[in-house]
């Protein structure tokens, strides 16, 4: 009989764990504590760092391995909108999101090259919270100086790590900053979204709230994207951001290179996003 090492039965036994804060947090109030999320990452192989950039201070968790044929590719996964509002009419004090579905998908990819990015005023406390306002995670949350942070810090990870080369990961509006860092640059080779809000115009349209007016759009750049292989997954129950948004994106290229939607049945936008870790990485 042949016995499971230590070090197997270990790594099996963070991916269930893993798994089970997904099933957890899906529909929890008490969001998973940075500490905690410390605590997942280094048992995954990742370190935690700050990026101080011109306007925010952004939290990283970067994979500390070295790559094993992954063509000096990173990964990076960028967190979803988090907790924008408390009501309709009431922005939140603090965006950190509840259930950090980026951080936790990032913490189940498999390749070397991985890293995980915060969003603007996200997991931040003190002097790290310079110019966070609330219209930066509500009507200013894909404007103009989000994006170029967001492209500095991705510049600095590449530094860091070696890459030359980025495939975004994005989850909601992480999925709406991907497309629109990605249509600045050279270097991305591949992008994928989960329930991403990839036309905000259509999206506030649909629930019949306040457009983002301080925002760019995802749609705007969609011409400008159709040259990077895309995957765009959407979960069928999602009523937050159902599939026909990331549909009327992919239709407004008029000639992709790759660029598919895929549709999980039974999927809502607060579910357990851990069964798409198979479509993220297959």
């Amino acid at each position: 009989m042949r016995f499971i090492s230590n070090r197997y039965l270990h790594s099996i036994c963070l991916f269930l764990f893993v798994v089970f804060l997904f099933a957890v947090c899906s529909g929890c109030t008490n969001r998973i504590s940075l500490e905690s999320m410390g605590g997942i990452a280094i048992d995954n192989g990742f370190l935690e760092s700050r990026f101080h950039g011109r306007y925010f201070d952004l939290l990283e968790y970067v994979h500390n391995g070295k790559p094993t044929g992954d063509g000096h590719v990173l990964n990076v996964y960028l967190e979803g909108d988090g907790r924008a509002w408390l009501n309709r009419r009431t922005p939140a004090s603090d965006p950190t999101p509840d259930n950090p579905v980026s951080f936790l998908l990032a913490m189940q990819d498999p390749h070397a090259l991985v890293a995980y990015l915060a969003r603007p005023c996200q997991f931040v406390s003190g002097a790290e919270r310079r110019n966070c306002i609330s219209p930066l995670w509500t009507s200013a949350r894909f404007s103009e100086p989000v994006v170029e942070e967001t492209s500095r810090a991705l510049d600095d990870l590449l530094r860091r790590t070696g890459a030359n080369r980025l495939r975004l990961i994005g989850f909601s509006g992480g999925g709406a900053l991907a497309v629109l860092v990605a249509a600045r640059r050279a270097d991305v080779v591949s992008l994928v979204t989960v329930a991403g809000n990839l036309d905000h115009a259509a999206w506030t349209s649909m629930h019949k709230v306040s457009p983002l007016v301080d925002s760019l759009n995802p749609m705007d750049v969609a011409q400008q994207v159709q040259h990077i292989e895309q995957l765009h997954i959407a979960g069928a129950d999602d009523a937050v951001v159902p599939p026909s948004i990331a549909r009327r994106f992919v239709e407004a290229m008029p000639d992709p290179v790759a660029a598919r939607v895929v549709v999980i049945d039974g999927m809502g936008h607060h579910d357990d996003w851990s069964v798409a870790v198979p479509l993220i990485n297959p």
